[in-house]
């Protein structure tokens, strides 16, 4: 887990020394062991499982050993309940066996959802659900995406934001942006791998959160 959550309960003496440092730390740590106790609990009740037939479900499986380990840390860290959430379900996912066909892109999955945040997330189902075509050549077949103009009026943040969102998507390679008129970006559209995060999204019950 997280290095503040693995810390036992003696401060390290240079933060000891400094009693508002120290209430700092505390906080912090409590708050980051709260966050992986209810995430962990989230990871119970989606599985359904005994906690004694979850636990030898994870230790047999070296897999899903790993992917518990890394989402627990996540959900340590993150302060979002969506994310911790959704951490839970790709490592259910894995547990359940669901689509054996897709089992070993799981892990992907997850380090996808470690590296984004719900408004990356909510980004990728805008892509995912564009009210037209994109602009397409009279060479080019038609081709699902979403234009710049229409994605930057759906886009609920701050416009300054919009484009290291739409970078965080690109750098998982969720998705691809594509030329338009004047050679510049025109519009985007998702890659395979994020059509892939898309449907399990969907499979999962989680599209309508990020919508």
């Amino acid at each position: 887990m997280g290095s503040l959550v693995q810390l036992s309960g003696d401060l390290p003496g240079w933060i000891g020394a400094a009693t508002g440092a120290a209430s700092l730390y505390l906080g912090l740590r409590d708050r980051q062991q709260q966050q992986a106790l209810d995430w962990a609990q989230t990871l119970e009740e989606l599985a359904g499982l005994p906690p004694d037939q979850l636990r030898h479900v994870i230790e047999d499986n070296p897999v899903i050993a790993q992917m518990v380990d890394l989402a627990w840390e996540e959900a340590a860290r993150t302060a979002s309940e969506e994310k911790r959430r959704l951490l839970a379900k790709v490592v259910v996912a894995a547990i359940r066996g669901d689509a054996d066909a897709e089992v070993d892109a799981l892990p992907f999955l997850l380090r996808a959802v470690m590296a984004l945040d719900p408004g990356h997330v909510m980004l990728l189902v805008l892509l995912a659900t564009p009210e037209r075509a994109a602009w397409q050549s009279e060479d080019d077949p038609p081709e699902p995406g979403t234009e710049w103009e229409e994605l930057r009026r759906r886009w609920a943040g701050p416009a300054d934001l919009l484009h290291p969102a739409l970078a965080a998507l690109e750098r998982e390679g969720l998705i691809d942006g594509k030329r338009g008129v004047g050679g510049g970006v025109g519009w985007w559209a998702l890659r395979p791998f994020g059509r892939r995060f898309f449907d399990f999204l969907e499979r999962s019950g989680e599209g309508e959160s990020f919508s």
